[in-house]
């Protein structure tokens, strides 16, 4: 573990912003070029303006598309509140009316272990109408936030990455597209039920959790340091080793109505855009991956998508 930490450090401390996921895409009766621009979230898009190849490919395109613009403050935060109420208990219920004795007194043990608070205290009361999936998350949050104060090299700093084409898209004047809609009340709404319906599922999850702590815990620290390895990926444009990194590959497949369908869905729009003018997408790079990501969907169409590299 010491090792693969040394490895990261010194490895993110030498590279340079010198490469990216950038894609081309030609052929298939298009007049000109659209471009990819995979994205590692956590990354800040300051890079960007140290590439030579992307400023070029920027300049040429006359529209931007993201998965959706999350620089709309207001928007973000009406997402917020709506999915806020998607993931409290029904009919006003709390948790104490989802575990018996047994099951809270191990839930306030690995909450005062984690957050050095009790869950029963009165002061804890705003999470006690959370569904069980949303204890597991918060869970998930504390230990990846923990693992990455004890690697500064791993922090975000800066604007991220997809915001900043977004802000620079609308400093130039050029269109701004979404390949998602922001999810509305009915779609929120519509998870809320499905989660009510799967109660005791989540339940069976939140103890599995509970039994199986440090290795829950090891498991969110392996993320980290999963996420740590594709950005040195990204910084270094080899794009083989994060396609055929295991923790990508697993994440691909065991989401496919994230991965696949998404993409799916993505790609009509693709497209249309791409039929109008020279367009730059911008979205994560796990979408790019797999016999159903973005890259192999827009060759199986007709599409020439080649791997932007960077001049030496």
């Amino acid at each position: 573990m010491k090792k693969i930490i040394l490895t990261l450090t010194i490895a993110l401390a030498t590279i340079g912003a010198n490469a990216q996921f950038m894609f081309r895409i030609s052929g298939n009766k298009l007049k000109e070029p659209s471009y990819i621009l995979g994205s590692i979230h956590t990354l800040p898009g300051s890079l960007l303006d140290s590439i030579p190849e992307y400023l070029e490919a920027e300049a040429k395109c006359r529209q931007l598309y993201a998965e959706y613009d999350i620089s709309d403050q207001q928007k973000m935060n009406e997402v917020v509140t709506a999915g806020q109420q998607a993931i409290t208990l029904p009919d006003g219920k709390t948790i104490f009316d989802v575990l018996n004795m047994e099951q809270m007194d191990m839930l306030n043990y690995r909450f005062k272990e984690t957050f050095n608070v009790n869950f029963t205290d009165s002061a804890m009361k705003a999470t006690w109408n959370y569904q069980p999936n949303v204890l597991i998350s918060t869970f998930n949050l504390i230990f990846a936030t923990q693992e990455i104060q004890k690697h500064p090299e791993l922090a975000m700093t800066g604007t991220p990455i997809d915001v900043f084409c977004i802000n620079r898209a609308k400093e130039r004047g050029i269109t701004l597209g979404q390949l998602d809609e922001i999810q509305p009340q009915d779609s929120l709404t519509k998870m809320r039920e499905t989660m009510n319906e799967n109660l005791g599922a989540q339940v069976d999850s939140l103890l599995s959790f509970l039994n199986n702590f440090e290795q829950r815990k090891q498991r969110a620290v392996e993320e980290i340091q999963s996420a740590a390895l594709s950005a040195q990926y990204w910084r270094t444009g080899d794009y083989e080793s994060f396609a055929n990194s295991p923790f990508w590959l697993s994440e691909v497949n065991k989401q496919p109505a994230f991965f696949k369908l998404r993409n799916e869905k993505w790609l009509p729009k693709l497209q249309a855009a791409m039929g109008e003018a020279p367009t730059m997408f911008v979205f994560g790079a796990g979408h790019l991956i797999g016999a159903y990501g973005i890259l192999q969907l827009l060759r199986n169409a007709g599409y020439n998508v080649e791997q932007v590299k960077t001049k030496q």
